[in-house]
Formats: C-alpha cells, structure tokens, sequence
C-alpha cells in the first residue's frame, strides 16, 4: 500500500504525532508512508524512519493572484492524484484538505467527522479539537485505520553528522567535558505565552554562577528581541546563543543538555522526544490539551496565568525566578 498522512499545522504538532507514524510503521513495515507537511516544515521529520517520503505544501499560495493560486492548487492535486495512494489520513479537519484527500482517489480517506465537508470521506472518527490531548487526537485517528492502540513515546533522530556539527560547536564556544549545558528557547508563537526577558535574565545570571554550568539560549529570528534583552542584562562567559535556522541542529544541540527549560513551545516537545528533562512555563489554561506529559517523561510544568490582573506587569504571572530555579535544582539533584 501507499499510504498519506496529512499534518498541515506546526512543530510542535509533527513531533506529537511521531508515536502514529512509528504505530503504522510496525503495522505496515513492508508498506510506503508518505507525509505530508507545510513547506516551512518539510525537514523537520526528515531523519525519521518510520517516513518513507515527505511531501510539502507551500500555503504562501494564498498571497497570490486569484489565477496564480488557483494554478497552484490545481497542480498540486494533480501531482497527488498521480501518486495514487491507496490510504489517505488526515490528522485534522480542513476544507483544502477534504478536496485533495477525494481527487486523491485513495480508496480509504480517514479524517475527524466534525468538519464542512465530511462527505469527502469515507471513514470518519469522532475526535473533537481542544476537547481531548492533541496526543490523543492524532493517536485515535492513526487507530482508527490500525485497529491498534498506539503505545509510543514521541521521538526524534539526529543524524550522525549532525552531532558531529554540534561537538564543533560546542567546542568553539568553550564547553569543557565536566560542563553542565543548560539550553534555554525564551520564545513562544505568542505574546501570552511568554515569560518575561527580565525573569529569563535573572535566572540565567543564577544559572551561569554555579559551577561548571554553561547556558544556551536558542530562539529564531522572530525572537531576536527577547535574546536581545536577555543578553543585555546577563554578562557572563558562561552564556552563549544559538540563532535557530534548522530544526536539526537545534535537536542535536538540545541532546547536550542536561536540562531544557522554556515557554510553551514547539521545542519544548522536541526536547521531550530527545529525552532531555524539561521544565516547561505554560498558561493555566487549556491544559488538558497540550499538557499531556508528566513526570515520567522528565517533563516538569509551572503554570501562570495566561491573562494578567490589574498592575501585575507580565503574562505567566505567578511564576518566580526563585520557583523554576529551586525546580531546576531539585531535577539536577544538587
């Protein structure tokens, strides 16, 4: 069989939908899996091996001309018509989608129930968003077509030749072998989400003061001005920065750490798939759906408050430097 699985959405919903793919890998080893991603994402998943191709769709499409986007679309339904895949998964409701997945051909077209045009396939789940865990959710549409419960961890390959990169890297920034590296991303895909530049610079002061100890602070280009504001208020050799252009580096920098701490954000779920402890700062709401691990999988939350009351001066409020230091402590054992 050649079999499609559609993740049109962003990072961090790739890698939380890696134990599906490892699922239908082990039910169908002999079989062709095909995704299909958002261009921006094509090589997120690249090294994976339970992938066999990945497929992109370039959604800037939308911010051409009429006749322009409407060429586009056409040719990209043409090019997935002639693969003739014989199964088609979609990992979310969409109208772009449920056309392709019918001109497709495939046979079998799985997909959650609750969208416009449902009729355009023919096995449908009953899964809602922003109901049940996203990890959920795209465990239960993967079994729906296994008839199998997906029991998998999330998970992350780095190449050899990265790792390689990142020893040389890390080399030139003066990290010695009895070094503790903690990486830090003080990014997120929204303002509310965000605790504060000045908080973040307080505790890697703490951090670069222990002994032996070395921060990286990742983020990429959109976050500039969060580093910007870190770095001007922390001075210290031990602290270095990482301009994050390719998720495979980052990866490979996040597996030298001894501890990654962040916002809620699409690393935050890599460095959980790399098995690195992680201390995540996220809102208070809507937990059901994204907090989905816990502490077997060295995942350790501190919430805050997403909305700030009158006078308090930043979102994720509630939450100290005191508080995710003495949290960092107590994880490292010292």
């Amino acid at each position: 069989m050649k079999i499609l699985v559609i993740n049109t959405k962003f990072f961090g919903d790739l890698i939380v939908s890696t134990p599906g793919l490892k699922q239908l890998r082990n039910k169908y080893p002999q079989d062709e899996i095909v995704l299909l991603v958002r261009s921006e994402y094509e090589d997120v998943l690249k090294n994976n091996p339970n992938v066999n191709r990945i497929l992109s769709f370039d959604f800037s499409i939308r911010n051409k001309k009429p006749f322009e986007r409407i060429s586009a679309e056409l040719s990209f339904w043409k090019k997935i018509r002639k693969e003739k895949f014989d199964v088609l998964i979609s990992l979310q409701p969409g109208d772009r989608i449920a056309f392709l997945a019918f001109i497709s051909g495939a046979k079998i077209r799985i997909a959650p129930r609750k969208q416009s045009f449902w009729f355009l396939f023919n096995k449908h789940v009953e899964v809602y968003e922003d109901t049940i865990s996203y990890l959920d959710y795209y465990n239960k549409l993967i079994s729906a077509f296994t008839n199998e419960s997906v029991n998998y961890k999330t998970e992350f390959f780095v190449s050899e030749e990265n790792e390689q990169w990142t020893e040389e890297f890390l080399r030139t920034n003066n990290l010695q072998n009895d070094d503790k590296l903690i990486v830090i991303h003080p990014g997120a895909s929204e303002p509310t989400k965000i605790w504060q530049s000045k908080n973040y610079a307080e505790l890697i002061g703490k951090i670069s003061s222990e002994k032996n100890f070395k921060v990286l602070i990742i983020a990429g280009p959109k976050e500039e001005k969060i580093v910007q504001e870190i770095l001007e208020k922390v001075k210290s050799k031990n602290v270095f920065f990482y301009n994050s252009k390719d998720v495979n580096l980052t990866a490979a920098l996040i597996k030298k750490a001894k501890l990654f701490i962040s916002n809620d954000t699409g690393t935050r779920h890599l460095a959980v798939a790399l098995k690195i402890p992680v201390i995540a700062l996220m809102p208070d709401d809507n937990q059901k759906c994204w907090n989905f691990y816990d502490e077997s999988d060295n995942h350790f939350v501190i919430t805050g408050k997403r909305s700030f009351p009158k006078g308090e001066l930043s979102y994720l409020g509630g939450i100290s430097v005191d508080e995710v230091y003495s949290k960092m402590k107590n994880i490292l054992n010292l």
